[in-house]
């Protein structure tokens, strides 16, 4: 069986192989990468200047609220990741099913 909120036992040896062949791990991942594009895309390109004037504007109308959105929806994507990873590698180690419960509930919440 599936266990408690999808882990099938607590404790037990770590497989590096099989913890990366799950789907969420993959999807994780895949979502970190591009979380990064987005934030390297927006602070690398996302500002640019006109010849006459060397001050530097967001390329979404001029509007600096737009750059910083999508570099603040990056970065938070990125972490948000990032520890969702880590709760995945932990994961199996957790025995009490409250605290499994809470974390699964968070990062539907958060994917929400």
């Amino acid at each position: 069986g599936g266990g408690a909120y999808g882990a099938a036992k607590a404790g037990g040896a770590f497989d590096l192989l099989r913890f990366v062949q799950q789907p969420q791990v993959l999807a994780r991942i895949v979502s970190a990468v591009f979380a990064l594009i987005v934030f390297a895309c927006l602070v690398g390109d996302g500002y640019t200047s006109l010849p006459e004037d060397p001050k530097l504007f967001c390329i979404f109308n001029a509007n600096e609220d737009a750059c910083r959105y999508g570099i603040g929806i990056g970065v938070l994507a990125f972490l948000a990741c990032i520890f969702f990873f880590m709760v995945d590698v932990y994961f199996p180690q957790i025995s009490n099913t409250t605290d499994r419960k809470y974390l699964v509930l968070a990062d539907l919440g958060f994917s929400g």
